[in-house]
Order: C-alpha cells, then sequence, then structure tokens
C-alpha cells in the first residue's frame, strides 16, 4: 500500500466519523473501490464527496466544489447523491439532486445523463437502485413558466450547478434575482456549484457579497493536468497575433495561407501511424477555409475534418467526435480535427486521449476559457506524453498556479501579470478592470510563535489554550511525516473561531505559510487566511522538519495570530464581478 493509499484511507475513515456515518456507507466505498472498473469511481472521487457531504451536513446554502479538468468531478456528484447523502440521512426515498448544465450545450447534457443517470449498486442490500439525480439543461428548468414546481415535483433537496463559470451573468436566466425568489420559496434549498474555474463565485467569497463553504478536490498522483504538461514542456507559447489561417489582401483580392507552426505541428502526426492533432478556429467560413487547404497540402498523409454547430461543417461536436474516435482508434488513421468554438468545458475525449497528437488553441484573452479549451480537454488519467500544445504559456503558467492553490486568484500580483499579458478576465463574469472599492480590513493584534518543542510541552498546550483536545491533537499529528509527506490540500482543523494554513498543503514556489509567516502587528488578518468570516484566531503552521528543504524559514512549530475587529477601508481591485453572486451587478 502506497503512501498515498494509506494517507487516502486515513482520510475516509476521519470523514466517516465526523459525518456519523452507518456501516451501510463504509460498506459501500468499500465494494466501490473493489470494483473499480465496474463503478468507474475513485478514491478521490470518495473523498470528495464525503467532504461536500460535510460541508452540507455542516448546513451550508452556498458551496463551491473546485477541482482539476477532467479530474473526476461528475463521478464525484454521483457518489455524493446516490451513497453519502442518503446514508447520512439528507435524502430520503423519493427526494432527488437536481443536476443543472449548460444552457445550450446538449452533448455535454447527454454525457451527463449516460454518466449520472445510470442506476448504482447498493453493496449493504444486494440491490440495484435508480440514480437519485435528475439531469436537467439550465435552459429546460429556468424557462419553465414555474421553475420552483419542478425542484417540488422532484423533491430537489440540492441543485448543482456544472461548470459554473458559464451561464451566471446578469444577462442568463441564473441569475440573482431568480435564485433569490427561488430561496424564497423554498429556504432550505442548496446549491453546489462545481468547476475547475468557477472564479465568479470565489471572488464573490473573497468580497464578502456571498456565504460560500469551498471544498477543494482530492488531485491524486495519477492525475495529469496543466501543470504536469508545464512541467515536461509539452506547452509551446503561441506566436504573437497568431491565427491558423494567415491571410493576405483584401475583398476578392484576398490570399489565404497555412501558418508554419500548423504545419510544423501536422508533420509531428504525421510522425505516428495514427494519431489526432486538434485545431481551433474563430469562425466556420475561416475553418472551411482551412480544411479546404489542408487537404490539398496533406491529402495522401491525413483526414482533415471540419466540425461545429453550423451545418457547413462535416459533423456537429458530439457526431464528429464519434466519427474521429473510429477512424483513429478502430481504422487506425491520422486525423486533423478543426472546431468552431467547440470541445469546451466538460467535454471528455475519453481514450483517444491516448491518441493525441497536438492540439492548438488560439485563445488567450480569458483565463477559464484559455484553459478549460483543447488544453483541458487532454488532462485526465491516461499516459500519453508524447503531444504537443501551442497556446498561450503565461496564461496557462497562471492557470497552474491557481490550479496549485485556488486562493491565489485573490492575489494582487497574479492579477497584474495577467491583466499587463492583455488577458480581460478570469471568465465571462469576471472582468478585470482598473478600479476603487471599499473593503473589510481585519487587523493583526498580537503573534506569537512556538516551536514544535514547546508545542508538545505543557506551557505550550496553555498557549494553544483557544482550541479543545481534539483540535490540539490533530494539529499535533501534522507533524507526523504520514501527514506531511502525501497530499493534505483540503485537511480540515474543524475548531470553531480558528482558521489554518499548513505548510505542507502548499508547493514550494506559492508556499502561503512562508510568504505571510513574517506578518505582524496592523496587517491584515484577512488577506494572510482568505477569510471574511470572523476568526479570532489564524494558525500558520510550518509542519515540515528544520533540515527539510521544503522548510524555507528555518522554524518548525505554529504562529499563531489574533485578529481585531473589522473595518471598512478603501483598497484597489481589478475584478469586475457580473454574476449572480455579486451583490453588486455593477464595479464591486
Amino acid at each position: 500500500m502506497t503512501a498515498y493509499q494509506k494517507h487516502w484511507n486515513a482520510e475516509i475513515e476521519t470523514l466517516l466519523r465526523q459525518l456519523d456515518a452507518p456501516q451501510s456507507l463504509e460498506e459501500n466505498i468499500i465494494d466501490t473501490l473493489n470494483n473499480a472498473k465496474r463503478t468507474g469511481v475513485f478514491p478521490n472521487q470518495i473523498i470528495n464527496a464525503l467532504r461536500l457531504g460535510l460541508s452540507i451536513k455542516e448546513g451550508n446554502q452556498n458551496m463551491a466544489f473546485v477541482a482539476s479538468m477532467q479530474s473526476g468531478k461528475s463521478g464525484t456528484v454521483y457518489f455524493l447523491a446516490n451513497y453519502v447523502l442518503p446514508a447520512i440521512g439528507l435524502i430520503n426515498d423519493y427526494e432527488s439532486v437536481l443536476f443543472v448544465t449548460s444552457m445550450r450545450d446538449t452533448d455535454l447534457y447527454d454525457q451527463n445523463c449516460r454518466v449520472l443517470h445510470r442506476e448504482y449498486y447498493d453493496a449493504a442490500t444486494g440491490e440495484m437502485k435508480s440514480s437519485n439525480l435528475k439531469v436537467m439543461k439550465m435552459s429546460d428548468f429556468f424557462n419553465h413558466p414555474n421553475p420552483h414546481k419542478v425542484v417540488n415535483e422532484f423533491d430537489v433537496q440540492l441543485i448543482v450547478r456544472d461548470e459554473d463559470q458559464y451561464g451566471c451573468g446578469e444577462e442568463s436566466s441564473f441569475q440573482m434575482a431568480f435564485f433569490r425568489e427561488l430561496r424564497r420559496r423554498i429556504p432550505d434549498i442548496k446549491l453546489l456549484a462545481v468547476s475547475a474555474t468557477p472564479y465568479d463565485i470565489l471572488d464573490a467569497q473573497y468580497t464578502g457579497d456571498a456565504d460560500v463553504d469551498v471544498v477543494v478536490g482530492v488531485r491524486p498522483p495519477e492525475y495529469y493536468g496543466i501543470s504536469e504538461m508545464l512541467e515536461n514542456g509539452l506547452i509551446e507559447d503561441i506566436p504573437s497575433n497568431f491565427r491558423p489561417l494567415q491571410s493576405q489582401g483584401e475583398g476578392e483580392d484576398i490570399i489565404y495561407n497555412v501558418h508554419p507552426k500548423v504545419e510544423e505541428y501536422i508533420e509531428h502526426l504525421n510522425t505516428f501511424e495514427n494519431g489526432l492533432g486538434i485545431i481551433r478556429e474563430s469562425n466556420t467560413l475561416r475553418a472551411l477555409e482551412l480544411r479546404r487547404l489542408l487537404k490539398n497540402q496533406y491529402k495522401n498523409q491525413c483526414t482533415v475534418i471540419a466540425i461545429g454547430s453550423d451545418n457547413a461543417c462535416d459533423y456537429s461536436i458530439n457526431e464528429g467526435i464519434k466519427e474521429v474516435s473510429s477512424l483513429v482508434l478502430k481504422r487506425g488513421k491520422r486525423v486533423v480535427l478543426i472546431i468552431v468554438q467547440a470541445l469546451s468545458a466538460g467535454k471528455d475525449l475519453g481514450i483517444l486521449k491516448e491518441k493525441v497528437r497536438f492540439g492548438i488553441e488560439p485563445r488567450d484573452r480569458q483565463l477559464a476559457n484559455g484553459a478549460q479549451g483543447i488544453t483541458g480537454r487532454f488532462c485526465g488519467y491516461h499516459n500519453n506524453r508524447d503531444f504537443k500544445l501551442l497556446a498561450s504559456l503565461s496564461l496557462l503558467s497562471h492557470y497552474a498556479q491557481f490550479e496549485q492553490d485556488w486562493e491565489i486568484f485573490a492575489d494582487d500580483d497574479w492579477r497584474n501579470e495577467l491583466y499587463n499579458n492583455n488577458v480581460r478576465g478570469l471568465s465571462t463574469h469576471t472582468r478585470f478592470l482598473s478600479s476603487q472599492r471599499e473593503g473589510v480590513f481585519t487587523p493583526i493584534i498580537e503573534t506569537e510563535f512556538v516551536s514544535y518543542e514547546d508545542l508538545i510541552t505543557e506551557e505550550g498546550r496553555e498557549k494553544l489554550s483557544f482550541i479543545d483536545n481534539d483540535a490540539y491533537h490533530r494539529l499535533l499529528d501534522y507533524f507526523e511525516p504520514a501527514f506531511y509527506d502525501v497530499l493534505t490540500k483540503g485537511t480540515r482543523f474543524k475548531q470553531k473561531g480558528v482558521t489554518v494554513r499548513i505548510s505542507s498543503n502548499y508547493n514550494q514556489e506559492s508556499n502561503r505559510v512562508y510568504r505571510n509567516w513574517n506578518c505582524s502587528i496592523n496587517d491584515d488578518f484577512g488577506s494572510i487566511f482568505f477569510k471574511k468570516n470572523q476568526y479570532e484566531y489564524g494558525l500558520l503552521i510550518s509542519n515540515f522538519p528544520l533540515d527539510d528543504e521544503r522548510n524555507t524559514i528555518g522554524q518548525t512549530g505554529v504562529k499563531i495570530i489574533r485578529s481585531g475587529e473589522k473595518e471598512q477601508r478603501s483598497q484597489q481591485t481589478i475584478i469586475h464581478n457580473g454574476s449572480m453572486y455579486s451583490s453588486s451587478p455593477s464595479v464591486n
């Protein structure tokens, strides 16, 4: 058993105790893990579902589940709705979870239906049961004359919004006024936002516009994402003013040519016996012209297909992916796939990922769609390391920093670097602006360092008298190798009035414990702990040993930080949040 497996088993046991879960849930977890090929659910998804179940049980009404692209968010929701919530009594017979997906994306809707509507096996009873999940397109739900009646009809206890960065702005049907009305009619209804890039809800949580519990998804070692692609040098920076199809002249005299980088990447594809290369184009006319030129240039080497919503394309998105799968996986062909504003968040290429040879993603003006597009579709669980990506290196590097530490999105330097590189927003509804706004400031009124050697003494215990014995022993466990040598992101301290940061939760480049270690009296407590809730104490925990190279401050122990009273101060921001989560749809 690996260190990760031991840690995950320990966390599952801890979460089961915190949930006061019955034996039946443990039986179903064991059965699910022993039959992962049949169930399609893996340890990280089970831990994520238990964390979400705990958040719901604690009474949170707004939750954000932040997890990497293609890491198993749908499987997490499936296990949560069918195993966790029924076991802990939060869903009874005939009650359900409503899973609402993109407004217009029928393919994503169909995919979610296949994953979430399927029956599940209850090992505790030995029976097959119908899924508790009801999947609807947002348009079908919100265009209903009485959407609250839909909630009542299915006896919905929780609404899950898939890919939260979409469909939640001022002009959408899922705006604040709508959900406020739904909550007025059904006060106890809960909302869970699920996405790799839910920047609008995170911004609202940070500014205090929304009371949101953020649950961070486990990133298993088998997962291959943008961070790993960057580490392996698979991403090449896109040239300035790049377009796959170049043009010269105007009107009837216009001449089109294929960009040399496109030719280079197709030549890479042609070094393989079979495989897939994907290019995004901005509109159908350009995509069709690019298809024509590539067909003429590579007619004996690869098949060129254009997909999109326009009838002039060869196939629709869904049918096109099926055709490409057949050509590559069954007939051993090399295929260049040109997409027109397609292949976005949520789309799963499945086993085609093993045959991907290149991707060209020109979008570089928004963090969410630049990361979630072609690059995001290559993320997941596969062994393919022979592909190349042409994309915005700066944008994806910033996304990788967010992927490792989601709280960095509120960091001024991180935002300014994006803005200075012409990225105009984090997502559709969180745009960058240079503006002033009023903000909450919570001054630090007291700090004290307690070394690990003192921590285990009676005197050290007395200095932490504001935490109970269970929390004190959890704190000591953080200094054990079994904790700091494995993935611990998302660990909760579970002590009222106290928030913590643990050094082993962060990578060396963006270790927020060590970056904030030298904070002092009158610094902003909220900016250190990223919490606008009223916490009396914050703990910065340096849990690496003194001789560990990851310990960059030369101290092992706890820095106790006490907060004062909140006050309003003028501060600068560059985020305009136009989503339903913002209490003020104008500049915040």
